[in-house]
């Protein structure tokens, strides 16, 4: 889930995110909330949803390209660093007032610096109640594998902490976060719980390979789920149950995408999957999430 501060912030948040991965969709039901706390909460109780992750970001405005090699060792956007806290503290102290929030805090390598970046995860992990890491290098304009990132991964395997990282192609076709660029990741952190979002978006048909090649790895099927079967770049129905199988059902998780979809849609669509059992249903929504979260 996305949470904002005010409805403002949510609108302008969600009307700034068009979704085009996929091609032209119909039947796609998307959410008409703004992702407040309040309406988060209506929408997990309305879809019998017991917890859900809130997963934090800090974007720059104006969305500024790096320089040739990634975002150099002392961030350019530093006077930010504040605003960034401030963000991370208040959705930790969403979590603490509504246990069935788990709020996971982010970083950016434009703002914070790498040694900055590991301190503000142990110290939001550590003293806040943080319970993951959420990474979207999309809009952070830069490579998994990047000398700025790596000791924000290096943190979170030494806590052992989950990070949620978006995974499909991007508009810019710079590749940022396609399934394959997070090997180097995976392959100097084999035990880093890591779970990359929309099982590849777009990108979901090179999974399977990653999958194989990194037994740790996890996926969730936010946003996917809700495409498949209703435009050309998405999997269709069998197509999708049939990835979940081969990776192994233990690996995938739910996720809803909230306030862009309502969770108690995706909910509908998992269980509408073919051919999965109920024990592999009973795992995807909740089962995995709640032993990588240690529920």
């Amino acid at each position: 889930m996305h949470l904002y501060r005010d409805a403002a912030e949510g609108r302008q948040v969600v009307g700034e995110y068009p979704i085009v991965e996929y091609g032209e969709g119909e039947g796609v039901r998307l959410g008409d909330t703004a992702g407040t706390v309040e309406e988060a909460l209506v929408s997990l109780r309305a879809g019998g949803v017991d917890h859900g992750c809130a997963l934090n970001s800090f974007e720059l405005h104006d969305h500024p390209m790096p320089p040739e090699g990634g975002w150099p060792a002392a961030p350019p956007y530093a006077e930010q660093a504040g605003e960034l806290r401030a963000v991370d503290e208040w959705i930790c102290a969403v979590g603490a007032e509504h246990p069935e929030v788990l709020a996971f805090v982010t970083v950016n390598p434009a703002v914070l610096s790498a040694t900055e970046a590991a301190a503000h995860i142990a110290t939001m992990a550590d003293d806040h109640g943080a319970r993951g890491l959420k990474l979207h290098t999309i809009a952070l304009r830069a490579f998994p594998a990047e000398p700025a990132l790596a000791t924000t991964f290096a943190a979170c395997a030494e806590r052992a902490l989950p990070v949620v990282a978006h995974c499909g192609p991007d508009r810019h076709g710079a590749g940022w976060a396609l399934p394959g660029v997070f090997a180097p990741v995976l392959d100097r952190h084999p035990d880093l719980p890591l779970v990359l979002a929309h099982l590849g978006g777009a990108a979901w048909r090179e999974i399977a390979e990653l999958a194989l090649a990194f037994p740790s790895a996890r996926f969730d099927l936010s946003e996917i789920v809700s495409w498949s079967g209703h435009a050309p770049g998405a999997p269709g129905r069998e197509e999708l149950s049939a990835l979940i199988r081969e990776i192994g059902a233990d690996r995938v998780l739910m996720g809803s995408d909230f306030p862009w979809y309502e969770p108690g849609d995706v909910v509908a669509a998992v269980e509408d999957l073919p051919g999965l059992g109920d024990t592999e249903r009973a795992a995807i929504l909740g089962e995995n999430a709640a032993s990588l979260i240690a529920l």
